[in-house]
């Protein structure tokens, strides 16, 4: 028989097998559904029975009722998960398969992988795999021949005999690949070469053996992974929180997990991976929120978002020396010790009285020292209620009488006992040192620079027992490199759990109080660290472009091909505006969804929005307020840009005056990195020096001049 024929009857029979799969899901649909919604009839009737003779009930029969809806309820829950499931394999119900002959046996299994497991309801079959179960990983970690796979119980070695991928959609198949190999490159390039949705996808069709490494790792307790731009690092995060809720699904969901993610927009943007996996959303927290929390009654405080900004408007010596100084470990160690030291050396015991009866100085001290392992504010509070206690035993004994007025009278003097009054206080007091005395300057008695926010939060729990965030076991903490060792710090205090750290040493806002993966390393000894160096968003012609902007020698792009960047020099702003607005109207005439205007920063987007609106464009401006990712065209600034990504980019403004220091280049540099397919550039005035050479290095960028 010819290969060709052989061909189509290999896809013939693959068309029938979905077909068959496609009928078997739609009959369990129909059954769950029509188990839903007579139980939920059930459970109507229960509650209605229940109303009507609630009052001839006796206990025991009220407790048998509730325990028998709870049941019901329960049912329908699982129930309408499963329907869920049912629902999102039936437009397409696996994209992979692996025939699979183990040691023991004779002849090969067939392995299909989708998003879900799905057993033929009658004799229990697994017909689907889900893509997290042990014998998924072939799949995605070996080629044709030895392969194995691990499972709770042990090890399953055997051989591949055949792997094919697939692209089922609306329950068509599109095309199916032999590929002996792991995750086709055919593929891949497919799916790469698609335009951006407007949400982040699951991307199990196309998962790569480094990224599967990174997800099904379950025994690192805290996880820290480098990944260059367009890696796919926060995909891959959030994928191993789904692959951790599969595994440990008896002892974690998703009311355990939490998400510290950059900004509100970006928490919007990611919001659909995980249901998309059958997982509830978990919790979004960010550090804004946490300074909030801690410091809403106590202090105003500028955000991170306004340091950046204040940063890149103009660069203050004074404040960059601040900044320095307080994202730096060795700060951390210096204001831990020095806060450790506060309770040994400026407490002093004194005799306390009240009512006539006292405690001298030595009870106080003791009772001081038996508390030695809290925290001194929390210890101030052990000592002031003993004494409390004591004295009005005392008191009542000898038949007086103990006030409230008496209780904070005992307070005030034992607080009187340690010359700072609160954490605010003792931080301040921390740069009394002429040493430090430069290192801190608030505005008003009231307002502190966010460079002091979380060296502050870091005194208040040092100082004073904090609840935390205790229900947390896992948390996923997104651009590691935003935030300073005395973030990680508190984050340390206020969760005790695992974490997966993930983050791009060349994508930091804010240079100078970035850290690198060492670091982070520093402060997480115990972590496991990975690399990740292969870029999937962007054409080899962008992800070059971007390397002469900031070069990161340990980038491999994959190979994908789109037109060359294009640097446009424009006359003055109104010929740059009429630039812009001839792009958008390209944009509109191609086959590309998105269209991000990434400008430095968010006044600049601001103003250019006034005038592109002005001009009859429909566009959505993403600002520091903004809650929600937008479809069509958008246009905000780098920062806010971070993690997302478009068809195409355009960067206004690249000229010398606007990029011009290590901020700026680290600006450019995310701006460019976020464009998928293209690429486009403007300037009115010399264009920006980390610009000048881009487009003859090695002719696939091109400097397109009026």
């Amino acid at each position: 028989m010819a290969l060709t024929d052989v061909r189509t009857q290999d896809e013939e029979q693959e068309r029938r097998h979905l077909a068959d799969t496609v009928r078997r899901l739609a009959t369990e649909l129909e059954r769950l559904t029509g188990s839903i919604d007579s139980s939920a009839r059930t459970i109507e009737e229960q509650k209605e029975h229940m109303w009507i003779n609630w009052r001839d009930m006796d206990f025991a029969e009220k407790a048998g009722y509730r325990q028998e809806v709870d049941m019901s309820v329960r049912s329908v829950e699982h129930a309408d998960r499963s329907r869920k499931r049912i629902e999102r394999l039936l437009g397409s119900p696996y994209f992979g398969r692996v025939d699979f002959r183990a040691d023991d046996e004779a002849g090969p299994g067939t392995f299909y992988i989708g998003v879900h497991n799905f057993s033929d309801p009658e004799t229990q079959d697994v017909l689907i795999h889900d893509w997290r179960a042990p014998v998924s990983s072939l799949f995605y970690d070996f080629e044709s021949g030895a392969a194995f796979f691990d499972t709770p119980v042990g090890t399953t070695r055997g051989e591949i005999t055949g792997k094919r991928q697939y692209k089922i959609e609306d329950g068509r198949l599109e095309y199916v690949i032999e590929s002996a190999l792991n995750i086709g490159d055919d593929v891949l390039r497919r799916e790469l070469s698609r335009s951006a949705d407007d949400r982040m996808k699951n991307i199990v069709a196309t998962i790569q053996r480094e990224q599967n490494a990174v997800i099904r790792n379950e025994t690192a307790e805290v996880l820290i992974l480098q990944g260059v731009a367009g890696s796919g690092k926060t995909s891959i995060a959030l994928h191993r929180v789904a692959f951790l809720l599969y595994r440990f699904k008896d002892t974690l969901s998703s009311d355990n997990v939490m998400i510290l993610s950059p900004n509100k927009v970006f928490g919007d943007y990611i919001a659909n991976v995980l249901p998309e996996l059958g997982e509830e959303q978990i919790a979004e927290i960010d550090f804004d929120r946490i300074a909030s929390t801690f410091l809403a009654k106590l202090v105003d405080h500028e955000t991170f978002s306004e340091q950046v900004a204040g940063l890149i408007d103009h660069a203050d010596d004074a404040v960059a020396e601040r900044v320095r100084y307080k994202a730096t470990p060795g700060f951390v160690s210096e204001l831990d010790a020095w806060i450790t030291s506060r309770a040994d050396e400026d407490f002093a015991p004194a005799e306390i009285k009240q009512k006539y009866h006292r405690l001298s100085a030595e009870w106080i001290a003791d009772a001081f020292d038996e508390a030695r392992e809290l925290p001194v504010f929390t210890r101030l509070d052990h000592v002031a209620h003993r004494a409390v206690r004591s004295l009005k035993h005392r008191v009542l004994d000898k038949g007086g009488k103990w006030g409230s007025a008496d209780t904070a009278g005992v307070r005030r003097q034992v607080r009187a006992l340690f010359p700072h009054k609160d954490a605010f206080a003792l931080y301040k007091a921390f740069y009394r040192d002429p040493a430090r005395r430069h290192l801190f300057k608030p505005r008003g008695r009231k307002w502190i620079e966010h460079a002091d926010v979380f060296p502050l939060i870091y005194t208040m729990i040092r100082t004073s027992r904090q609840d935390g965030y205790r229900h947390i076991r896992h948390l996923v903490v997104d651009e590691m490199q935003d935030y300073t060792p005395i973030q990680y710090a508190v984050l340390r205090e206020l969760f005790s759990c695992g974490m997966t750290i993930l983050g791009d040493s060349n994508q930091s806002v804010n240079p100078f109080s970035s850290s690198s993966l060492p670091t982070i390393h520093d402060i997480f000894p115990e972590a496991d660290c990975l690399e990740l160096r292969k870029s999937y968003r962007s054409t080899v012609e962008i992800t070059d472009f971007a390397q002469h902007i900031s070069r990161n020698d340990k980038l491999v792009p994959v190979e994908r091909h789109g037109p060359p960047p294009r640097v446009v020099a424009c006359a003055d702003q109104p010929d740059q505006e009429a630039r812009i607005l001839a792009l958008i109207e390209q944009h509109h005439d191609s086959s590309h969804r998105s269209l991000g205007i990434v400008c430095k920063t968010v006044a600049q987007a601001k103003a250019l929005h006034r005038a592109l609106a002005e001009a009859g464009v429909e566009l959505t401006c993403l600002d520091y307020d903004s809650t929600a990712f937008a479809e069509g065209i958008v246009i905000t600034s780098a920062h806010i840009a971070k993690g997302l990504e478009f068809d195409a980019v355009i960067i206004p403004h690249a000229d010398a005056e606007n990029y011009t220091n290590d901020i700026d280049r680290c600006m450019l540099y995310i701006a460019c990195t976020r464009a998928m397919h293209e690429l486009h550039l403007t300037h009115a005035g010399p264009v920006t020096r980390f610009l000048e050479g881009a487009g003859e290095r090695d002719g696939r960028s091109q400097l397109a001049l009026r």
